[in-house]
């Protein structure tokens, strides 16, 4: 039986809720990226690494993915980037997202880490999701 990798589908789905939210992109003024550009302006989103677990078994074409979204300010308190993530985790965490590969059973933050970064000026927030699909419920 062949496998249907979602991380495509689920990054696309992603950013498209993102950037649907009008109070989300008025706070990062629209800038989500799959990585952080050479210069860039702040604060911003990107969608960073996805893990993708196969969930195999007769007749079963599931994954539980791990996305790791990232939040990036340097503002000179941290409470932006909380700002920022917060409104991240209230769009997906336990909300549906329908891809063209796999339908969703599930949408859960499994954490938030709020970092300085070691130059001491950006602040940094790390949100991992975990997303299980399946490619037979659609």
């Amino acid at each position: 039986m062949s496998f249907t990798d979602p991380a495509a589908d689920l990054r696309a789905v992603i950013e498209a809720k993102l950037r649907a939210d009008q109070v989300l992109t008025a706070m990062i003024d629209g800038r989500i990226f799959d990585r952080v550009p050479a210069k860039p302006d702040y604060p911003l989103v990107t969608i960073g690494n996805m893990q993708v677990i196969p969930e195999s078994a007769d007749g079963v074409d599931a994954a539980e993915t791990a996305v790791t979204i990232h939040v990036w300010d340097q503002f000179k308190q941290v409470d932006k980037s909380r700002q920022v993530g917060g409104a991240v985790i209230n769009l997906l965490h336990d909300e549906q997202l329908q891809t063209v590969s796999s339908g969703t059973q599930s949408v859960l933050l499994e954490s938030a880490s709020y970092l300085r970064d070691p130059d001491g000026v950006t602040n940094h927030a790390v949100l991992t999701f975990s997303i299980l699909t399946d490619a037979n419920a659609l």
